[in-house]
């Protein structure tokens, strides 16, 4: 449904347009949108907001972890360093 309309203005938190947004929302409003469907002949005001608020889980990965990295082929310092402690 909204795929299918135009969004003609996204605007942040405190921009003109969205005050009321703001005074009823606070700091969960995100951004709000103005859209028209010209199928149906209307237009739109959306409103993107945070409704909840977690803490990420731990770290992606464990000290232990094998992880690649690039390394520049002109980084020949680093590629040493890497070659000394055995990295592949």
């Amino acid at each position: 449904m909204l795929s299918d309309m135009k969004a003609y203005a996204h605007l942040k938190p405190g921009q003109k347009g969205t005050m009321r947004l703001v005074e009823k929302y606070g700091e969960a409003l995100l951004c709000v949108r103005y859209r028209y469907d010209e199928v149906r002949g209307v237009k739109l005001k959306t409103v993107e907001i945070v409704v909840d608020e977690r803490p990420m889980k731990g770290p992606r990965f464990k000290d232990s972890d094998m992880v690649p990295v690039s390394v520049a082929f002109d980084e020949t310092e680093l590629r040493e360093q890497l070659k000394k402690i055995r990295a592949r």
